[in-house]
């Protein structure tokens, strides 16, 4: 009775599997915070501005909580970077552009309006209804 045994370059490696918890953990906490806030939004009365310093705000006591430290005199600057940061992922998602260069550069391969011919603009006289009595 022979038992097979594989050497080393018989085996064939197992390719990693990405999971959904794997691909979660690759995203930036900046953008995880924000997508929790904009599928939570509750409040009707609450502005652009409002929006961006909430998802700031969490942003900055995520870190704390990581033990990063962001430094007093720069961290008006990283505020104002990340409210930067975070209006641009929002425009992103509402509009899917930022400019009006990058909605016409994605449009490019779409079909061109047809022209319709002049002659089919005209308006068409209307026929009398018919009486049932025809």
């Amino acid at each position: 009775m022979k038992t097979a045994t594989k050497t080393a370059s018989q085996t064939k490696p197992k390719k990693a599997v990405a999971t959904k918890k794997s691909a979660r953990r690759e995203l930036d906490p900046l953008y995880v915070i924000f997508e929790r806030h904009l599928f939570n939004f509750a409040d009707p009365d609450s502005d652009r501005a409002q929006f961006i310093a909430t998802v700031v705000d969490d942003y900055l006591n995520f870190l704390k909580k990581q033990n990063i430290i962001v430094p007093r005199p720069m961290e008006q600057l990283i505020v104002e970077e990340l409210a930067t940061q975070v209006n641009t992922m929002l425009v992103k998602k509402i509009y899917g552009c930022l400019t009006l260069a990058e909605y016409s550069g994605k449009n490019v391969g779409l079909s061109k309006p047809r022209r319709v011919p002049a002659s089919s603009m005209k308006p068409r006289a209307r026929k009398a209804p018919r009486s049932p009595a025809e």
